[in-house]
């Protein structure tokens, strides 16, 4: 048995949700690895179900799941050599790899943006935005790529109309927002549900939109790939059977939810499932469209990346070797993945209430 482990220096680590399997490393004396997911969000529970759930375990892997604040953090510390296998958004594959780290995304299991764009109560109209504060993590985490193209989308200048203030983790933002210390911010479920019922306003869905955009990929280096293939591979079998378990094990998903994202409104809980569940692509492949959307936003702050190509951050030789194994073709007869629910109503009944 491999053991995936954490072992990272406390000035990096900001923000750490841990969950255990009870022992460190393999009876085998195997080495020890290391996984970190950009969080906290709705993104994560990808890699908690897949712990929780025991399909790294099925799969031959001992995990440990640690939630980093921003997916910047979490490519500093991957760019050390601490985190073999990171969770993260898309941006900063594309940043890292431009700016000369042999990054590379081997998977996505979300290609849009999952977020909403939460105002306080009195701003309802896109130019009341202009000349007010919105809160991200760190600039060029997601949030920072995300509200960039939202805001262009409706003729909003980022850099120009708007002050965007990086201030950390989701709950943070959401003190500062009902503090009104700032004007907006980007925040996915449950948290966008819950600032809701705090009286503050969902002004976008933002998923909507259906905006291509890679923002949940599974990055590695490609020296991992050829030095522990195997590993690789094992890890992304318990990762992506962890989005179909979700789809076919609505009550054990929601007591992840609530673990993990703390939650226990009833109302809340099913919204975030749907969301989770609207949100996921079974393929596990990256999307390329969206692929081009995160090179075009890098690019405005890391200029190299304008002239690259989506293909140059991708390598999805473990999802075609997966294919031809047959491992995707057992769980779309069991999940009826062409019959997939319609979320609409359960996402809208809270964003849109009065």
């Amino acid at each position: 048995m491999t053991a995936f482990f954490i072992r990272i220096a406390p000035t990096l680590l900001v923000c750490v949700l841990t969950v255990l399997t009870g022992q460190a490393a393999g009876a085998d004396g195997d080495k020890v690895y290391n996984v970190g997911v950009a969080g906290p969000g709705i993104s994560l529970l990808y890699a908690h179900l897949a712990h929780d759930a025991g399909l790294w375990r099925k799969h031959g892997l001992e995990t440990q799941v640690t939630v980093f604040e921003s997916g910047t953090t979490l490519a500093q510390v991957a760019r050390a050599g601490d985190v073999k296998i990171a969770i993260n958004s898309g941006p900063t594959t594309v940043a890292s790899r431009t700016q000369g780290a042999d990054t590379i995304m081997i998977a996505s299991l979300v290609n849009t943006l999952p977020y909403s764009l939460v105002t306080a109560k009195q701003i309802t109209r896109w130019d009341q935005l202009k000349g007010k504060k919105i809160a991200i993590s760190r600039f060029g985490s997601g949030t920072d790529t995300a509200i960039r193209m939202v805001l262009k989308r409706y003729g909003i200048d980022p850099n120009k109309d708007v002050t965007l203030l990086q201030i950390g983790t989701q709950p943070s933002r959401v003190q500062a927002l009902t503090a009104g210390a700032i004007d907006g911010t980007l925040l996915s479920s449950p948290l966008d549900f819950e600032a809701k019922k705090l009286g503050l306003n969902i002004f976008l869905n933002i998923a909507d939109l259906k905006i291509p955009y890679p923002q949940t990929v599974v990055e590695v280096t490609e020296r991992y790939t050829r030095e522990d293939p195997h590993t690789v591979k094992r890890f992304l079998k318990g990762f992506i059977e962890g989005a179909y378990y979700a789809k076919n094990n609505r009550d054990a998903t929601k007591k992840v939810i609530m673990r993990h994202l703390q939650t226990q409104d009833p109302e809340i809980l099913e919204a975030t499932y749907q969301s989770f569940l609207h949100a996921t692509d079974y393929s596990g492949y990256p999307s390329l469209d969206g692929i081009r959307n995160a090179i075009d936003e890098v690019g405005a702050r890391v200029p190299a990346a304008k002239t690259k190509k989506p293909e140059e951050f991708v390598d999805t030789h473990f999802l075609k070797e997966l294919d031809k194994e047959g491992f995707f073709k057992q769980f779309h007869t069991a999940s009826g993945l062409s019959r997939l629910p319609v979320v609409g109503k359960a996402l809208d009944k809270l964003r849109r209430a009065n």
